[in-house]
């Protein structure tokens, strides 16, 4: 007993000294105030835990009677709750039940007859109490095992949970109201004869109270069980009752179905438990109020959402949660990620904020007793409304967009799209929606010409620009984009101003900048909080680090990506439509990121392009004329797809909505931006190091030759080898292990005539040999160490 008192005390528990064999206190005075320890509870005494705020707003539920403690174990109710019981009882039909409830009442509520009317009515029912169960919240304390009460000890159900669920009051008291009703209807069973026409009764009740229809065949069929019936007799009636309700039919209520068991003396009793009136009593409801307090919860959150969504227009459903439209009121810099004022952000729509547009748009109300009284929307019923977000009829949402797009020109949400389009009425002005050749043709030419005077390498390059300003405007038609990147060879040569031209086409501001580093995790830290708030175009500046990383490589080619928000334990979904930019100096993109790029290059050809004089600023041009650019980025598309899309592209990876920008751009007579995926290609830095792992391994070991990296590692005559290897490796000295891995990162990969097998040999280690005949490029690659002076 001491064992047990103390780990109770250990789990936030306040005690109380319990007579043995028995529920009373050693002291009558005081034992709510005191804090026994653990060794107070020697010679045999009882444990009492203090019930409500004292003990970490504990609730228990004491189910008294026999058909309380077995219906209570459905999931409906209390199945999933911890349990324990007497020894004497059965392992499925427990005497208690335990839930922390942190808005309980400090007190205990009682569901129960009193008076001699209720009780003459029920003295034929063979209930061992006249009450059926008590919420147990405050001011009183229950007896814990391993306790022994009258020679009968106290032992808890298993369970695989050692931990207490949380479960808010509204929920608590009204699947209690509901088990009530429930145990007393079972209470009721016909021992013979009519239990068919019960079984329809109840389940019109059941329904009538706004009972899940499945919900209430699960009730029905363990009342049924109970009482030794076949439950597949009796199936089907709660779904016959709510389809003829749903046809406008009248279905069994409460009333009627206790006039059916003789209890009608039991009405204002059973009324109040399940939080209801007698009819015509009391205040009149406001109309259109939804009423609160009702024990039929799934119906009262399906009020609240239809009033939202025929209401409000703001709540949207991202996934598994729902989101509203917010617009950044100032510039922000914040971990990496700078944004400027006036994006519009797609946020969580809070519990706190639901409860707060609920009141805008609604009205809400509460009976007590007779008294019908306005009253604000709880917070906790909002979060219940955002816990089913992904079984909601709210509109989905994919991302926003500030412009209008190819089919909508109109501001709101598109129900086409599933985009949020977020720009005043009358900004843009009405675009073409079946424009011509020569209509895409002169739009094209006012899409360039703010970009007369920056120094692009060629015209595949000028096209990855082209291709940025249309993409910013249709990104979120797009299921997936490349990045575009911008480069030179030295700063000022205008890579920044371009990305600001995009994130003016796409935005009306510059892109969101987020800061890229070497670190892969923090990488994705801020690409995940940049996609939760849905910036349609965003800017990785100033990249000195070489472009890589699993999570960039995913969100550019997936629609949406699953991604753990920090400080959450469970993961979300984030949609990935957004234009991702890049501008550097000399540029790399490494691995499978050199086959989701394009490039666009610049060259000003000088040692300080800053000092550039333009009679003219292309960002300032752009913002100005922002309306008419972006329609004509849209007639650009619309014309092209018009024309029924005729060019023939080459395939890229992913990509093949992008083929709408690029077709167009082709179309048109540019070059194609996709063209510069060559450059990039090559200028891959793991490409770098597969030509020199093969260089080197043709030069020490030859064509056929088989080694092991143990062999490298040991043998004199490949010294050299293993020397050159370990330069390579990340500490740049020799590591077995580490050139194992650099040896399978290029392992069948055919390169300039080579290709790197292995297979495990004869003593079951890797063995390694090259494969094929060099081509010149690899041998004409060998360093000349002579000295050029």
């Amino acid at each position: 007993m001491i064992d047990a008192a103390m780990a109770y005390i250990r789990g936030g528990f306040r005690l109380v000294q319990l007579k043995p064999g028995g529920k009373q206190p050693v002291s009558e005075k005081g034992w709510q105030n005191a804090s026994p320890a653990g060794r107070d509870f020697e010679g045999g005494k009882n444990i009492g835990v203090q019930l409500g705020a004292k003990s970490g707003h504990l609730v228990d539920i004491d189910l008294d009677c026999e058909e309380a403690r077995h219906l209570a174990g459905l999931e409906c109710f209390f199945g999933h709750l911890p349990a324990f019981r007497r020894a004497s009882l059965p392992a499925h039909a427990p005497g208690h039940r335990l839930v922390v409830c942190r808005d309980a009442p400090d007190e205990f509520v009682q569901f129960g007859f009193k008076g001699k009317g209720e009780e003459e009515a029920i003295a034929g029912l063979g209930l061992a109490k006249t009450m059926i169960l008590e919420v147990r919240a405050g001011k009183c304390y229950t007896v814990f095992p391993p306790s022994v009460i009258a020679g009968d000890p106290l032992i808890w159900n298993a369970r695989a949970n050692p931990d207490v669920p949380s479960m808010d009051w509204d929920e608590l008291r009204l699947k209690a109201g509901l088990l009530a009703f429930a145990s007393f209807a079972a209470a009721n069973y016909p021992a013979e004869g009519g239990r068919d026409n019960f079984c329809m009764h109840l389940a019109g009740a059941l329904v009538h109270l706004g009972v899940d229809p499945e919900t209430a065949e699960d009730i029905i069929a363990a009342i049924v069980a109970m009482k030794g019936d076949n439950p597949r007799d009796r199936r089907g009636k709660a779904i016959a009752s709510a389809a003829k309700r749903e046809a406008g039919e009248a279905v069994t209520g409460v009333p009627a179905f206790l006039d059916h068991i003789g209890m009608k003396a039991c009405e204002k009793r059973v009324r109040d438990w399940l939080g209801q009136v007698a009819p015509d009593a009391g205040d009149p409801v406001p109309p259109d109020a939804i009423m609160l307090g009702r024990p039929d919860l799934h119906a009262v959150l399906g009020e609240i959402e239809a009033m939202l969504i025929a209401n409000s227009g703001r709540v949207f459903r991202r996934h598994s949660e729902l989101a509203r439209v917010s617009t950044l009121e100032e510039v922000t810099l914040e971990d990496g990620i700078a944004r400027k004022a006036g994006l519009v952000e797609l946020r969580v729509a809070s519990p706190a904020w639901l409860a707060v547009e609920a009141s805008r748009v609604g009205t809400f109300a509460q009976r007590n007793g007779a008294k019908v009284s306005l009253v604000q929307p709880p917070t906790a019923l909002m979060g219940m409304l955002g816990a089913v977000a992904d079984e909601s009829r709210f509109p989905p949402i994919r991302g926003l967009s500030m412009t209008p797009t190819l089919l909508c020109e109109r501001p709101g949400y598109d129900p086409e799209s599933k985009l949020f389009l977020a720009f005043p009425e009358g900004m843009f002005p009405p675009g073409n929606m079946s424009p011509t050749r020569t209509d895409a043709e002169a739009a094209l030419a006012r899409l360039a010409h703010p970009l007369r005077a920056f120094p692009f390498v060629d015209e595949a390059s000028r096209s990855v620009m082209l291709s940025g300003m249309i993409a910013a405007v249709i990104r979120g038609e797009l299921r997936t984009c490349p990045m575009h990147i911008f480069d030179a060879p030295a700063a000022g040569t205008g890579k920044t101003m371009l990305a600001d031209i995009i994130g003016i086409m796409g935005t009306g501001v510059s892109p969101s900048g987020v800061t890229h580093s070497a670190d892969s995790d923090e990488n994705e830290k801020r690409l995940v909080s940049i996609l939760r708030t849905g910036d349609p175009v965003v800017l990785l500046d100033n990249v000195t680090t070489e472009l890589e990383g699993d999570f960039l490589c995913g969100m550019l080619t997936a629609e949406t990506v699953q991604a753990r928000i920090l400080g959450q334990s469970e993961r979300v979904r984030l949609s990935t439509r957004v234009l991702m930019l890049a501008t550097g100096n000399n540029i790399r993109a490494r691995g499978d990121m050199a086959r989701r790029v394009v490039k666009c290059r610049l060259d000003a050809r000088m040692a300080n392009p800053d000092e550039r004089d333009f009679d003219f600023n292309a960002a300032d041009d752009v913002r100005a004329d922002r309306p008419a650019l972006v329609i004509d980025a849209l007639t650009v598309v619309r014309a092209y797809i018009g024309a029924g899309k005729p060019i023939a592209l080459s395939p890229f990876g992913s990509f093949g909505d992008w083929d709408l920008v690029r077709g167009a751009l082709v179309w048109l007579g540019h070059a194609d931006p996709a063209d510069t995926r060559a450059a990039v290609k090559d200028d891959n830095a793991e490409t770098e190091e597969k030509v020199e792992l093969l260089r080197l391994l043709y030069e020490h070991v030859g064509v056929g030759r088989r080694f092991t990296t143990s062999e490298v590692g040991s043998r004199a005559n490949l010294e050299p080898l293993r020397i050159a290897l370990g330069r390579m490796l990340h500490r740049g000295e020799w590591d077995g292990r580490s050139a194992g891995h650099l040896l399978r990162s290029s392992k069948d990969f055919p390169l300039l005539g080579l290709t790197l097998r292995s297979k495990l040999n004869a003593a079951k280690a890797q063995a390694w040999w090259l494969e094929g005949e060099p081509d010149a490029a690899l041998l004409d690659d060998r360093e000349d160490d002579s000295c050029p002076f």
